[in-house]
């Protein structure tokens, strides 16, 4: 027993030897490397983080090289867009360039146009010719007198200038007007035109219409028209006595010119005896309808609404006539199907 312990005693000190000469040997190694013991021990400790070292310093390098990709990919970037800018200059250059060229072709075109004129003026009035030649010349419709647009084809284009003598109606930025000249007169139907603009189209104002003759029910007229307003002393036309051509021919000379009738005598409008009727009986509002007649010979006039409405003298005054009166009459040379004047005055036979 006593020899067992002895024996194992032997091998402790064995061990320990062991590890003495080791210890001894990796200091010596150390030290040949001119290396202390305690930074051998501290290499031993700081492996770890040199590995860890190593590593970030290969996901840097990965990062930079990411952004070398980016910084040439922006560069190529700002070279197509810098390519783009440049085409859209040189684009912009031509297109001053063509638009320059234009005008100058343009201004080639007035100058042939002005010469064109001169010369053919000078043709004229050596002939005795006048008329505005520029506008025969450039294609363009002239300013017609009201001979000129009586004598144009139905659906022509037209341009006339007047002056406003009374507005019928105003409806969704839409007009109808009655305007004459001192040489006759014309009806504006349906011009575009905008509330504000209206209001100020006071009569007398004179104007100048574009637009297309064209005829309903035998009514001339101008429509799909444009407006332009001119500096212009107002007029106002004086009502021409037409009583003398009623049942003529010749009064559709006068169509829609401001009228006069004198003497006129008041006949039953229907068989109960009434001297007048409303259009909407029903409501008694609307336009109203009434006979006259002359030497034998009865008229239908009417007082139209959206021109004279129910608060007006004349719309009243037609209200309280009676069959057998003798009245004087003015208002506008309406047409339907024959003369329908739309009156606006009426007074006792003078």
């Amino acid at each position: 027993m006593k020899m067992k312990q002895n024996n194992m005693q032997i091998w402790r000190y064995a061990a320990a030897w062991i590890l003495v000469v080791i210890l001894v040997c990796g200091c010596t190694f150390a030290f040949a490397e001119e290396e202390t013991v305690g930074s051998f021990f501290q290499r031993i400790m700081d492996a770890p983080a040199a590995e860890e070292a190593t590593t970030l310093e290969e996901q840097l390098a990965e990062a930079l090289a990411e952004n070398e990709a980016l910084r040439a990919e922006l560069a190529a970037t700002q070279a197509q867009l810098a390519e783009a800018v440049t085409e859209k200059e040189a684009i912009a250059a031509e297109l001053a360039a063509a638009q320059e060229e234009a005008a100058s072709i343009q201004n080639a075109i007035v100058q042939l146009l002005n010469n064109a004129q001169s010369a053919a003026q000078e043709v004229g009035e050596f002939f005795g010719v006048t008329g505005n030649v520029q506008e025969a010349a450039s294609g363009e419709t002239a300013i017609m007198t009201h001979a000129d647009y009586m004598a144009a084809e139905l659906d022509s284009p037209v341009i006339v200038e007047t002056y406003v003598q009374a507005k019928q109606s105003w409806w969704q930025d839409k007009a109808t007007i009655y305007t004459q000249a001192e040489d006759g007169a014309y009806f504006i139907y349906e011009l575009p035109i905008s509330q504000e603009d209206y209001d100020a189209l006071v009569p007398g104002t004179k104007i100048r219409v574009s637009g297309y003759k064209t005829e309903w029910s035998g009514e001339v007229e101008i429509v799909d028209a444009t407006y332009e307003v001119l500096e212009a002393e107002p007029y106002i036309a004086e009502a021409v006595d037409v009583t003398a051509l009623l049942g003529t021919d010749e009064l559709a000379a006068h169509q829609n010119e401001k009228v006069a009738f004198k003497g006129m005598t008041v006949e039953a409008y229907n068989e109960a005896g009434d001297a007048f009727e409303y259009k909407n009986a029903a409501d008694k509002t609307d336009d109203l309808y009434f006979k006259v007649s002359k030497d034998g010979q009865t008229y239908d006039f009417c007082v139209e609404f959206y021109l004279c409405g129910a608060d007006t003298d004349v719309y009243k005054a037609v209200t309280e006539l009676q069959v057998g009166d003798v009245i004087d009459l003015e208002g506008f040379l309406y047409w339907y199907n024959g003369a329908n004047p739309h009156i606006t005055a009426v007074t006792p036979a003078q």
